[in-house]
């Protein structure tokens, strides 16, 4: 993988990455589909970066309830430096497919370098701006979950991705994992869908929708 790609290193020399990759040593793991990636620990230990494969983010509460969180696509970080700060929530990324995952241990972003290296500061900056660009897309879901329908719901995660993509767009998750996404019942969600597209304001199949009004 060209790590230029990788947001956590964007504008970052090849070289500068060659020499950071010396300096930080990271550790790169297998995992098969369905393996557990990363549990979150209270510590910042490591940030990880999807090399390949697929992987999502899910939180446990104390009643033992799954709510999925973010999914991972390659080039996409993840760690515990992103956790929400609520005790008694467990947060486990899980493969979704065959990953091939980086893990940076945090102490080589936020400690001291020996090295002196000259990227570490655009690389913090890069970490601040993922940071703060993970926190604008909880708020975004916060505001998804928070409407008092199913239909509203599903029309404020088809606005965002209308935004991104136009009127016609492939949903980012199955229909189960929004129904997870957007905390709501499957059967309800598939219900709405097909009165929203028999009252003809989408047009749907499987996973493809397009915005008719």
């Amino acid at each position: 993988m060209e790590l230029r790609n990788v947001e956590l290193f964007k504008d970052i020399t090849n070289d500068s990455i060659d020499a950071m990759i010396r300096c930080f040593k990271p550790e790169e793991r297998s995992f098969r589909k369905g393996d557990t990636i990363l549990v979150y620990e209270t510590e910042l230990k490591n940030l990880c970066v999807l090399l390949s494969g697929k992987a999502h983010l899910y939180c446990v509460d104390s009643d033992g309830e799954y709510t999925l969180l973010e999914n991972y696509r390659p080039n996409d970080i993840f760690g515990e430096v992103f956790a929400l700060p609520y005790s008694g929530l467990g947060y486990v990324v899980e493969a979704d497919a065959d990953c091939r995952v980086m893990f940076i241990k945090m102490t080589c972003i936020y400690g001291r370098c020996p090295n002196a290296c000259e990227h570490h500061t655009k690389l913090n900056s890069n970490l601040f701006k993922l940071t703060a660009k993970k926190a604008q897309m909880l708020a975004l879901r916060i505001n998804m979950i928070s409407k008092k329908t199913v239909r509203q719901k599903l029309m404020s995660y088809f606005e965002y991705m209308q935004e991104k993509y136009g009127n016609s767009f492939e949903t980012e998750l199955s229909l189960s994992g929004l129904a997870n996404y957007l905390c709501i019942d499957r059967t309800s969600l598939m219900r709405e869908l097909r009165m929203m597209k028999d009252e003809g304001i989408i047009d749907s199949k499987g996973r493809s929708i397009t915005i008719l009004a």
